[in-house]
């Protein structure tokens, strides 16, 4: 008798590393003969950012920088001094092997930062700061889908899963210069920058995908008067070549500043009002496709001996995009004594903890929202006030399942303030939770059969009937396989409409 086997090639995800690396961050800084002298320490800060990355073989190497950012006073002049500080690192991480279609998660983060004057020209800067590094590959599999022949019988389970995927990264550069209104004052020194990304606009067009969205930035800048705070938007838009893109697929766009570097510069009047911005953007896509597949779990012939060969593994579904928004409050009060003025408050999260409820299908999130405010007290002189509080959330999701994981990035992208007394201030962030929830199933389906037609099934007995004592939630699948029948022979005799038995009672075999 004829055999045919039909086999499905399934991609299924491995993970390939997954670590942490640290690099220690370290500055001995003379300040140039243009500075004045330092005579009170305000605030230091490490930025790090991801430049770049690549795998050659089984070596993965990545750009590290980290931005350094001090500020001071001189005895002088109250107004803020900023230094500004740029050191790349290379790093590698070694996979011991060649990796297929493999996808690097890079996610830097600030352990920890020391700052002392050593006199009135000298700073010294000792830190650290670490990169998550998460690799995955693809691996394939091979199931059996199907049988025909040898009186094969199958049981097969339908499973949709993540069967194509597209991923490409693009890094552009954007340039403008922005003139600022009438009403702000020219700029002395730019103190601070913060870029938060909007949430893109796509489209899908001939094996292209069309990003367009834009960049907020908010810029603190010393002035004659004190400081103050500029807004501004930066649009983008860029084609994204995705090789054998169409409308089945699912995408998703994901946008991070690289750096921002803005630099004053003179207008017609020979003011210091025109801020020459250029942006790098890292443009993240990705696609997914979802096909159907019939696994098939088990299998036996009803006239022939048969040998199989199974395998456990788990298969993707299509990732859920989470895009989501959630608030917190805090009360600070200056211990300095009066705030005369805020100058700026902004936030940054840090100690994230992300735990998966599957019985609840929930995400629990918990951290440490870590506030600044910039303000001027009774001595004049500019000063950082900061605080710590304990954050949690809870985000539902349906999807969940026993086996989801989640890859989560939580943001800070405003914090707004009001005084609510001489010393004290109420605030508010608002923190965006973007990432992908990764629901899966487990799953053992055959690998390989081999059926041995030399050899008929030998009975125990001529007949075409025989009695079965069958209990509740018993799997019709297993009599049948162990009469060697048919599940439909039983159901059929039976006049079952489940392939699980509801109540106890005989059954009649039907011997096929």
């Amino acid at each position: 008798m004829d055999l045919k086997i039909n086999r499905e090639i399934l991609s299924v995800n491995e993970k390939i590393y997954d670590g942490v690396q640290e690099q220690s961050v370290e500055l001995d800084y003379i300040l140039p003969d243009y500075c004045p002298d330092i005579f009170k320490l305000v605030k230091c800060s490490i930025v790090p950012t991801i430049l770049s990355s690549n795998i050659n073989g089984d070596t993965v190497t990545y750009e590290l920088l980290a931005d350094i950012k001090i500020l001071y006073c001189s005895e002088k002049d109250s107004n803020l001094q900023c230094i500004s500080q740029k050191q790349t690192y290379t790093k590698t991480v070694q996979l011991g092997d060649s990796v297929n279609k493999p996808e690097v998660c890079l996610k830097p983060k600030t352990d920890h930062i020391n700052c002392r004057v050593v006199n009135q020209r000298r700073i010294d800067m000792r830190g650290a700061v670490s990169v998550k590094v998460k690799i995955t590959g693809e691996k394939n599999q091979e199931v059996i889908c199907d049988i025909f022949g040898m009186n094969a019988q199958m049981k097969k389970i339908p499973v949709e899963y993540a069967a194509k995927k597209i991923k490409e990264n693009k890094v552009v550069t954007v340039s403008e210069d922005m003139e600022m209104n009438m009403s702000n004052p020219p700029v002395i020194n730019i103190i601070r920058i913060n870029t938060v990304m909007l949430r893109p606009d796509k489209k899908i067009i001939a094996n292209k995908l069309v990003v367009k969205g834009e960049a907020q930035i908010n810029v603190l800048y010393t002035c004659e008067s004190g400081m103050e705070k500029m807004q501004f938007a930066l649009p983008y838009s860029q084609i994204i070549d995705m090789d054998g893109l169409d409308e089945s697929y699912q995408c998703q766009v994901e946008t991070n500043a690289i750096s921002c570097d803005i630099i004053p510069s003179a207008n017609s009047d020979g003011e210091m009002k025109v801020l020459k911005c250029e942006l790098k953007i890292n443009i993240q896509c990705s696609a997914v496709k979802s096909l159907p597949v019939q696994l098939v779990t088990d299998a036996y012939s009803t006239s022939y001996p048969c040998e199989y060969a199974s395998s456990k593994f788990t298969i993707d579904q299509i990732p859920v995009q989470i895009n989501e928004v959630i608030q917190a409050k805090a009360s600070v009060e200056n211990e300095g004594g009066t705030v005369s003025c805020v100058y700026d408050a902004w936030c940054s999260v840090k100690n994230i903890n992300i735990r998966i409820n599957a019985e609840e299908k929930c995400i629990n999130i918990s951290g440490m929202l870590c506030y600044s405010i910039m303000i001027k007290s009774d001595n004049s002189f500019p000063s950082v006030v900061e605080k710590e509080e304990p954050f949690e959330n809870r985000l539902e999701f349906q999807e969940i399942t026993a086996n989801s994981t989640v890859d989560l990035h939580l943001e800070a992208i405003s914090c707004t303030y009001t005084l609510t007394s001489s010393n004290g201030i109420s605030l508010k962030t608002e923190i965006r939770v973007t990432g992908n929830l990764y629901t899966s199933s487990s799953f053992e389906a055959l690998t390989d059969i081999k059926f041995d037609d030399t050899v008929k099934i030998i009975r125990d007995g001529d007949y075409a009937l025989k009695l079965y004592y069958g209990v509740e939630n018993e799997d019709v699948w297993d009599i049948a396989k162990k009469y060697s029948t048919s599940v439909k022979a039983i159901m059929e005799e039976n006049s079952l409409e489940n392939e699980r038995l509801t109540d106890n009672g005989m059954l009649l075999i039907p011997i096929v």
